[in-house]
């Protein structure tokens, strides 16, 4: 419900901005004329003060309650901006290339780590080697792309008739220095647990806006993903 919520008031950022300021100054002015015992009138009919001051203060207190929301999700925007290019400017157009060069429905999985660490060479090169000793064909296949330059994916093959795609999004790397620079700002630095607590959540966003984007591009039958499982099939 949150995040349906949160969905809407993103497109009305600065509406509700603006109608929390002027709730807050109308409540602020409520509460002074209750004070000073000054009574309202609209339309020569006399407002009973104690209750528009609960009303507005109660509008004032919930558009503020949103407006936090909203800056909770900002915290996160850099999840979001990298989810947005990876599936523009590589899923998407990996996808489309591989239609148009004739397979039916490829299937391309994209690696979901629990730890950033997960994506660095070494440990990349670790999951590819443990991919090979499952007796998967492992290569990596050059598209030259018609809406964008061209890119690698690797491609792993059961079968001469089953195969899909895979690829790590390296770009998540980049959260590393965001996620440092977080901690590192605030008055007590962050012990392990809460940094962990701080990349759980960018992940859950990163692949929260992938599954978005994918819904509304109609690719959700192109797209899945696998952990250090390897839980693949074909």
């Amino acid at each position: 419900m949150k995040k349906k919520i949160v969905s809407f008031l993103i497109r009305s950022y600065k509406l509700i901005k603006v109608l929390s300021i002027i709730l807050n100054v109308i409540a602020f002015l409520a509460l002074i004329i209750w004070l000073f015992d000054k009574d309202l009138y609209i339309f020569e009919k006399k407002l009973d003060k104690e209750a528009l001051f609960v009303v507005l203060t109660t509008i004032a207190v919930s558009l503020n309650q949103f407006h936090k929301w909203l800056l909770s999700e900002a915290e996160y925007s850099p999840a979001y901006a990298l989810a947005l290019g990876y599936m523009n400017n590589f899923i998407e157009p990996i996808i489309v290339q591989l239609i148009e060069d004739g397979v039916k429905t490829p299937i391309v999985y994209i690696y979901r780590p629990n730890s950033i660490t997960e994506l660095y060479k070494l440990n990349i090169d670790k999951t590819k080697a443990t991919i090979r000793n499952m007796s998967f064909e492992l290569t990596e296949l050059q598209l030259n792309l018609r809406h964008g330059r061209a890119r690698d994916i690797l491609t792993i093959q059961k079968s001469k008739t089953k195969k899909v795609f895979f690829d790590f999004p390296n770009t998540l790397l980049s959260l590393t220095s965001y996620i440092e620079f977080k901690c590192n700002s605030r008055k007590n630095e962050l012990n392990n647990k809460e940094k962990e607590k701080i990349t759980d959540s960018l992940l859950e966003k990163f692949y929260s806006k992938i599954d978005d984007l994918a819904e509304s591009k109609n690719l959700k039958q192109n797209i899945k993903y696998c952990d250090q499982n390897l839980d693949i099939t074909f």
